[in-house]
This record gives C-alpha cells, structure tokens and sequence, in this order.
C-alpha cells in the first residue's frame, strides 16, 4: 500500500514538473514577443549568482533585491543584418519573470534591453 501511495505521489510530482516547464516556455515566449522577439529554440538553463551579474547591470535591471534567479536563454529567430545570431535571457525568481536582456553575437557591448528592438533595426544592426 506505501509502496503504491509513493507511485501514485511520484507520478503526480513528475506531471506537474513538465506542465511547469510547458507554462514557463509559454510565458517566456508572449514574454517576448511583448517586446517583438520571436523564438527559435531553446539554448540554456540555470540558477544565477545575481551578485555583480553583468547582463542585468548593463540594460538597467536591479537585481539587488535576489541572491539568485534562475536564467533561460533562447535563440532568437532574428538576426543581425551580418547574418549573426541574437540571444534573449529570460531572469526569473520563484517562477516570476523579474526581466531579461537581448545579446548580439560578436558584438559590443553584445549586451541590449528587450524593449531595443526598434533601436537596433534604425541603427542597421538587425533585420526587420
């Protein structure tokens, strides 16, 4: 009977970890494209230091209030007018999107604020 009840508790458990996985790349994914980014596939994950993080620093983003956060990185599916790729990083602390920053391949600073988009077509550095 405790050998079923723990199955029963272990299967319960392991569905609801992928339906957060699901529901954290939905909401990364409307995220996004609040700003215009659209992804292309999914590059990285993992917990962050925010002490000194300089991605977050670089775009305005205070992580002063966070010890760590937890990192996504996808692959954009647009591009640098150089045919580089663009990266997007999603910051999230308990689940909960705190913000992000865009990244150009080879270039500096590399590093731009999601909301950049517009910018970044006008100064010729990515395509439409």
């Amino acid at each position: 009977m405790i050998v079923l009840f723990t199955l029963i508790c272990l299967a319960f458990l392991i569905g609801c970890g992928k339906e957060t996985t699901e529901q954290n790349n939905v909401k990364h994914g409307e995220y996004l494209k609040s700003f215009g980014w659209h992804i292309e596939e999914k590059m990285s994950e993992g917990t962050q230091d925010t002490k000194n993080y300089l991605p977050a620093s670089n775009v305005g983003i205070d992580l002063k209030p966070y010890k760590e956060m937890y990192i996504t990185t996808y692959l954009l599916k647009e591009t640098q007018n150089t045919g580089k790729k663009i990266y997007a990083s999603i910051y999230q602390v308990n689940g909960d999107i705190i913000g992000g920053n865009g990244h150009l391949e080879t270039w500096e600073p590399g590093d731009f604020s999601l909301k950049d988009k517009k910018r970044l077509i006008n100064d010729g550095k990515i395509n439409k």
